[in-house]
């Protein structure tokens, strides 16, 4: 269980840093990035790798089997789920305006619970 409280602990201190790095981050995307947290680590998901985004979001990726081709990236509104293929790209929109609930088909989505 040290593990996964470290995985955790990890992921607390990349976001802080990439927050500190670029100010720009709305609290909007900083509570959809926590809310989707939340969801993983109360569900017993493996704790995700978070980058920065392109634009001041962030992106989940996962080392998992099932998830090794799978990236969440968190807007303001909404969560862009991106699966990727050898020579193709699935991408949908998942609507998350802050405190809703999430699809069935998101959830489906996320690494299984450990």
């Amino acid at each position: 269980m040290s593990g996964d409280a470290d995985d955790w602990a990890e992921v607390m201190r990349v976001v802080a840093a990439i927050v500190g790095e670029r100010p720009e981050y709305t609290p909007a995307v900083q509570q959809g990035l926590e809310d989707l947290l939340l969801l993983v680590r109360s569900t017993n998901r493996p704790a995700p790798s978070v980058s920065p985004g392109y634009w001041p979001t962030f992106c989940l990726t996962w080392k998992t089997e099932e998830a090794r081709n799978l990236q969440i990236e968190v807007f303001e509104d909404r969560y862009e789920v991106y699966r990727f293929f050898d020579g193709k790209t699935d991408i949908w929109y998942e609507p998350h305006p802050g405190g809703g609930g999430l699809s069935d088909a998101f959830i489906a989505e996320l690494p299984q619970a450990a």
